[in-house]
């Protein structure tokens, strides 16, 4: 599990860091809703199953010379060790992730309470959401996951006039519509999942901020574009300090700079359109660059992870040696194309923090017994003097046993 997590994990961050720095320019050129769209990309990465894929074969290939009679494959093993470092490194990473999540958890319900507390019902009509005025608020906030709730400040019907009041109300019932408390706390669960990460810490800014400014663009969309200069001048009356990450504010101050520029610019309907297809696009090709990371692990034996292989062959009876191949594949993926009987043993050894396995594939040739081969395998292993010799020792035992088993059988 740690090997997908880290896999998912440094494959989000390659997205998180393409989206930082596309972000801009695409909500310069396509507008605020496409600069949006694009984190789509990263949050459907990180939730992506780890999926089955064929397991790599290491083909052995014929020489010129003559057929392979025997392939010796040699992988040392690294040392075994009684510290479960894997299991310990999960444990910290979910610990991390589950005290992120509670610390987020609990500053909401504090705020919350604090607001609902101090506040009481205000009745506004054409609002189907529930609307709470509260001295604990500075500005309109929106949150809720099943039960949507507007926060208003304890003065807002005196402090802004009925035009800003209608576009700040807007603006809430917007995040409520679009499903914005829902994907804030997807960005909030993504965080969790990479809380080490500052990266992932950068990105949750920059993803409310862009939510914000898709949801002002909705609203202009909503209210036509003359309603543009008063309802920038309402996200500066409401101005105020920044809210718990799951409630979706009308404004924060650190947001406003960015919020009153995308405000002045214009995109036409084609160029909005095209902006939601290019954040499609860069999703679909973030996906497709991550797709190889999605491969099942190479199977371990016994916990341990084979690094390296050598394949010697045998050629023609002549105990010629060569390596014709040497990588990072496990032993149990290499495959000999044998047109007849085959034979196939293994034996590991070594001293500690040494360990090996060594592997004996044998492949009569079409129409020669698999007895036959045995025998004449057998004398060519014994003359092997690079193999260890307790495995040697070891593989030449299998080979007497299954030469005596097939004679028995005549």
């Amino acid at each position: 599990m740690i090997a997908w997590l880290s896999q998912s994990a440094l494959a989000t961050s390659i997205l998180i860091l393409a989206v930082l720095s596309v972000r801009r320019p695409v909500a310069n050129a396509f507008g605020a809703r496409a600069a949006y769209a694009l984190w789509l990309a990263p949050a459907v990465r990180a939730i992506v199953p780890p999926v089955s894929m064929p397991a790599a074969v290491l083909p052995v290939a014929s020489p010129v010379t003559g057929p392979i009679h025997f392939t010796i494959i040699t992988a040392p093993l690294p040392a075994t060790s009684d510290v479960p470092w894997s299991e310990i490194a999960l444990a910290v990473w979910l610990a991390g992730a589950a005290a992120y999540l509670a610390l987020g958890w609990w500053q909401h319900r504090r705020f919350l309470d604090d607001a609902l507390a101090n506040g009481a019902p205000l009745i506004i009509p054409d609002v189907p959401f529930d609307v709470v005025a509260s001295r604990s608020v500075d500005g309109p906030l929106a949150t809720g996951l099943i039960h949507p709730l507007i926060l208003v400040p304890s003065d807002f019907e005196t402090r802004f006039t009925a035009e800003e009041q209608h576009l700040a109300l807007l603006h809430e019932q917007a995040h409520h519509r679009r499903g914005d408390i829902w994907a804030s706390l997807a960005a909030m669960l993504l965080t969790a999942f990479l809380w080490f990460n500052p990266f992932a810490h950068m990105a949750l800014r920059a993803f409310r901020r862009d939510m914000e400014a898709a949801c002002d663009a909705r609203v202009i969309a909503e209210a036509g574009t003359e309603a543009a200069k008063p309802y920038a001048e309402t996200i500066l009356r409401c101005a105020s300090r920044p809210a718990p990450r799951s409630l979706c504010a009308l404004t924060a101050v650190d947001e406003l700079k960015g919020r009153l520029e995308m405000l002045s610019l214009k995109h036409g309907n084609m160029r909005k359109v095209a902006g939601l297809m290019v954040a499609g696009g860069i999703t679909a090709a973030g996906l497709a660059i991550a797709a190889p990371a999605l491969a099942d692990e190479p199977k371990r034996d016994a916990g341990r992870q084979e690094k390296r292989i050598e394949i010697r062959e045998v050629i023609g009876g002549k105990g010629e040696t060569k390596i014709i191949k040497r990588n990072g594949e496990g032993i149990s993926e290499v495959s000999l194309d044998c047109p007849g009987e085959k034979f196939d043993a293994s034996s590991e050894g070594g001293s500690d923090g040494k360990q090996e396995k060594t592997r004996f594939v044998l492949c009569a040739d079409k129409g020669e017994s698999l007895l036959a081969a045995l025998e004449k395998a057998a004398v060519e292993v014994e003359k092997r003097d690079e193999m260890p010799a307790d495995r040697k020792a070891d593989i030449l035992t299998k080979i007497r046993a299954k030469i005596a088993e097939l004679r028995a059988k005549g």
